[in-house]
């Protein structure tokens, strides 16, 4: 079993990212952020696969998410924020490990060469991830996205969706919004049937959200100021895995994204999968995840 780290980084003068690491400290530096809903227990069953001999792998809770409080109650989340934070913690990690986080963190930045990143996200968390990649690309040495999204600023439909999921949440409950995500995350129709185990498992997940915090999330990703990064700067390799069933991301939104960011990336489909490809299909999932880092590393 591998022995895990969990620590907070201060990202920002509000935020306290909670973190888990696990693999050579070390190591090349693996980040995995979870999507709406999830946490660092997102990519548990992956943590084996991912080389952990060699790399040293970063699990994060999103602001609002898993042990990571929302700042405030007033705060308004958004992706540039969550980017932003990203931006902080990638550049505290890629400072020396020598024992002392706050020792490493008053460093300063120049002192230290910075190590290139590969990013795995899933939803969400691969919307941040691109954002990176496009702001960062010399930073950055690979992408996992699971279920890609992308800005909705444009499509009213899709902003109400959204904006109807964050009035749920503070109306309903979190429990409200946990019972339609153990719908929504898995095809609409499967022979056979998705057990209901995994459904479940994502009931659960997102019942233990904070109902602000989900509510806030499902604001920032239809916010105005949720717009498409320049996906032509993204220019390491690019894995877009989608589900054939997947409702939330689409397989063809997975391959308009691959059009946009190039010769360097590439679409894996997994059959009869939703949006958990992880819990639905987790064979399929780590090889396509392995053949990524099979390219970075090549």
């Amino acid at each position: 079993m591998l022995s895990q780290k969990s620590s907070h980084y201060q990202v920002s003068p509000e935020t306290n990212l909670h973190i888990v690491q696990t693999g050579n400290p070390t190591g090349p530096l693996v980040v995995l952020l979870h999507g709406l809903g999830g946490s660092t227990e997102t990519f548990v069953p992956v943590l084996p696969y991912l080389n952990p001999e060699t790399n040293r792998i970063v699990s994060v809770d999103l602001e609002g998410f898993g042990k990571t409080g929302l700042s405030s109650p007033d705060i308004k989340l958004s992706i540039p924020r969550y980017v932003d934070e990203l931006e902080s913690l990638v550049a505290l990690l890629q400072k020396p490990a020598d024992g002392d986080d706050a020792a490493a963190a008053a460093e300063p930045a120049e002192n230290f060469t910075k190590q290139r990143v590969v990013i795995i996200g899933h939803s969400l968390g691969s919307i941040i991830a691109m954002h990176y990649a496009a702001k960062h690309p010399e930073q950055t040495s690979g992408l996992a996205l699971l279920g890609p999204g992308r800005s909705i600023a444009h499509i009213p439909v899709a902003r109400e969706r959204m904006l109807s999921l964050a009035t749920k949440a503070r109306v309903e409950g979190i429990s409200a919004v946990a019972d339609v995500a153990a719908i929504s995350n898995f095809p609409a129709q499967s022979v056979p049937p998705v057990p209901g185990g995994l459904r479940e498992s994502v009931r659960q997940a997102v019942a233990t959200c904070n109902a602000e915090a989900y509510a806030k999330t499902c604001e920032a990703v239809a916010g105005l100021d949720h717009l498409d990064p320049d996906y032509g700067l993204i220019n390491v390799p690019t894995l877009l895995l989608a589900g054939s069933g997947d409702v939330i991301s689409p397989p063809d939104r997975s391959v308009a994204l691959r059009e946009l960011i190039g010769d360097n990336s590439w679409v894996t489909v997994l059959q009869d999968v939703g949006h958990q490809m992880i819990l639905q299909d987790l064979y399929g999932s780590i090889k396509a995840i392995r053949n990524l880092l099979q390219k970075v590393t090549a």
